[in-house]
């Protein structure tokens, strides 16, 4: 009889995900007194122009663009060639970012059309910088952060998550408790960072996001993870990214899935691999049943380098992470060995073929449905 799963790990306590406790760096919050607010109707030229003219009249002052109630109509595309929504927007070197968001709060202010039907037309921000966009339901689209630096998206939902670095070095960017509540029943990643020509994606941070799996259908060949991290030309690498207060839960290939990518740091975040996740994500007719536990991978000719973890959850296998240290965090088993420190084997989550209790999901990653996302944003 398998040893039963306690509601959290003995040694990485807490709830994961978002709980309207981050906030992106320098940026205003909504109660705060702004130096300039400017409303305006949920149209991205509009949003554009606004920016431009709020930064030439308050040039490090705090501004808001509040967005109205409505719905944005179908983008230009969020691949790595499309044109951006909003687009070569230079706000840095600001004081504090520009805050865009909707005026009456999350949940007012959604997305046209829906990642599942092949018209769909997704939202990209491209080499934009000095902007915090929050608040926002995209949760029936894709998002691309593409070229950019220093920007942030925070407090919204998303229907998949990518930044690309392909004209451009793109760094400095926080994805600020973004939740991807609902699987996917479709081939495809949900997260991907992805670089070509010689550039590099730096410095990025996950606070306090919920990403769900997407599952394929059966017998495809497609690759298909929770988070990818990817290279396809070029001599640039992914380096130093953060997954803080995070819980990732596995698609049908890998949680996270990485190559060319070095610093990575693990900080009180979940990564449930295996069938493990699937008490709250079940499996459907016609899709694709992993029988791998695959949580942390790695190419062995690839490694991802100088990793850390702390506090943290890894519920499954560990391929081609070399740890520079391990502290406080628990693994199913055969955890790598770290230069520093050590991992906290615990045999509860050893088994790979049984769902997590539902004592479990709610104690430590609650379901980021619309009541509770309008409980923990009410401060939008």
């Amino acid at each position: 009889m398998p040893t039963p799963v306690p509601e959290s790990p003995a040694s990485a306590s807490g709830a994961y995900g978002p709980a309207g406790s981050h906030w992106p760096a320098r940026t205003p919050e909504p109660g705060d007194a702004f130096d300039l607010v400017v409303e305006v109707e949920p149209n991205w030229w509009t949003i554009q122009n606004a920016i431009a003219d709020a930064i030439q009249q308050q040039p490090q002052g705090k501004i808001k663009i509040a967005v109205k109630p409505g719905v944005f109509d179908v983008g230009y595309g969020a691949g790595s060639t499309d044109y951006g929504v909003l687009q070569s927007i230079n706000a840095g070197g600001r004081t504090w970012r520009v805050l865009v968001v909707p005026r009456d709060g999350w949940g007012t202010v959604t997305a046209s059309g829906t990642i599942a039907q092949a018209s769909s037309r997704g939202y990209a921000f491209v080499n934009v910088s000095g902007i915090s966009v929050v608040g926002f339901d995209f949760s029936g689209q894709a998002v691309l952060v593409r070229d950019a630096q220093d920007f942030a998206l925070a407090w919204s939902t998303v229907g998949q998550l990518n930044i690309t670095a392909n004209n451009a070095n793109t760094s400095g960017v926080e994805f600020v408790e973004c939740v991807l509540p609902n699987q996917v029943d479709d081939d495809t990643d949900r997260m991907a960072f992805r670089i070509a020509n010689n550039y590099s994606i730096d410095g990025v941070s996950l606070l306090g996001c919920y990403v769900a799996p997407a599952y394929k259908t059966a017998g495809s060949s497609s690759h298909c993870d929770t988070f990818q991290a990817s290279r396809s030309s070029g001599s640039g690498g992914i380096r130093n990214l953060l997954f803080e207060d995070s819980v990732f839960f596995q698609s049908s290939s890998q949680v996270l899935m990485m190559e060319r990518t070095s610093g990575v740091s693990l900080a009180h975040s979940a990564f449930i691999g295996g069938l493990r996740g699937t008490g709250r994500y079940p499996i459907g007719a016609g899709r694709h049943v992993m029988t791998a536990q695959n949580t942390l991978w790695g190419k062995t000719t690839d490694p991802v380098t100088n990793a850390t973890a702390s506090d943290s959850l890894i519920a499954g296998s560990i391929r081609g992470w070399n740890f520079a240290s391990a502290s406080n965090t628990v693994v199913s088993h055969n955890p790598p060995t770290p230069a520093s420190g050590e991992f906290t084997v615990d045999d509860a989550y050893a088994a790979a073929d049984q769902a997590l209790p539902q004592s479990w999901y709610d104690a430590n990653c609650p379901m980021p449905d619309a009541a509770r996302l309008a409980t923990i944003w009410a401060a939008l």
